[in-house]
């Protein structure tokens, strides 16, 4: 089998930029360094890198072994940190990332559990619908309800699913209902997360026999609050799409109604995003742990719930 640290001698050559570079960091002979890759080039019977007596040039074979050679060097590495952290209690700071909505419904009801379970963990829950750079703003975690995966960089772990639904007060719908069918919604006022107020938008269904379908609206507010959006569509204002879990009890108690039952709005995947070059810190791990010991049931719970009280009934 190829010698693995020969390889890890290699890639700290072309990340330093030189022999004697590597050799600092490596806190070995330079002479060594050098005789270790030229050993490694000559098994391989490739040329890595172009030498001259005042710089290292990677060669185009040596640049995309570089990269599997970065890749397999921190996948040791974080291989090292979970054995290292396996034995170790959870403790420090933990910065977390949630949106309002994933706050109030689904954290707020466990959050007093993992405290009490991890009492020397320090936990900063950030309460934003801002998208956040995980890495970049420095956090460890971010909670996020979204209808696609796209942090392909990051690790994801999911919790479950986030139905959506069409609502609006009783009295909205009395005035300027009814609406039976996507045709007779176009145009509707509503309240939007995403356009500028006053021109017009769309919400995205899918028919009951399996097609698309686009309603056009006209939105009355644009926000990425989702309670002020909820707000809004029970004061009368329009029509609102919202997380079922963030409704169900008006829902339920007739303060609004659900538009078009029969067809679906795309499920949102709740899900947590956390980086993996770090390794999963004690903290971390319980964390994401405890979440995806408690989370299942809630969501579950909830999507039993659009089941009996937006489904059923149209069966």
């Amino acid at each position: 089998m190829e010698d693995l640290n020969d390889l890890v001698l290699f890639a700290s050559v072309v990340t330093h930029g030189s022999f004697s570079g590597a050799a600092r960091a490596l806190g070995i002979p330079k002479s060594r360094v050098s005789r270790r890759v030229a050993d490694l080039e000559t098994r391989l019977g490739v040329r890595l890198l172009q030498r001259s007596t005042r710089a290292v040039h990677v060669t185009d074979v040596g640049s995309a072994f570089y990269t599997h050679c970065e890749s397999m060097t921190h996948a040791a590495r974080a291989a090292f940190e979970v054995a290292e952290h396996a034995s170790e209690k959870p403790s420090g700071r933990l910065r977390v990332s949630c949106p309002v909505g994933v706050a109030h419904v689904f954290i707020a009801p466990v959050l007093s559990k993992f405290l009490r379970a991890q009492p020397d963990v320090r936990l900063e829950l950030d309460v934003t619908n801002r998208r956040v750079d995980v890495i970049g703003d420095g956090y460890d975690v971010a909670l996020r309800v979204r209808s696609t995966l796209d942090d392909s960089n990051l690790v994801v772990r999911s919790f479950g699913v986030s139905d959506q639904v069409l609502v609006a007060s009783p009295s909205f719908v009395a005035e300027h209902g009814p609406f039976e069918t996507p045709e007779s919604m176009r145009g509707v006022m509503g309240v939007g997360v995403e356009g500028a107020a006053g021109e017009r938008t769309r919400w995205r269904l899918t028919a009951p026999e399996g097609g698309a379908v686009d309603i056009e609206y006209t939105p009355a507010l644009v926000t990425d609050d989702l309670y002020l959006m909820g707000q809004t569509a029970l004061a009368g204002i329009g029509v609102a799409q919202l997380p079922f879990n963030l409704c169900a009890e008006p829902v339920r108690d007739g303060r609004l109604v659900v538009l078009l039952p029969e067809y679906r709005l795309p499920v949102h995947q709740f899900h947590a995003v956390f980086p993996s070059r770090r390794g999963l810190v004690p903290a971390v791990r319980a964390f994401i742990e405890f979440l995806a010991e408690e989370l299942p049931g809630i969501t579950a719970n909830v999507s039993r719930c659009y089941e009996d009280i937006v489904r059923k009934p149209d069966r």
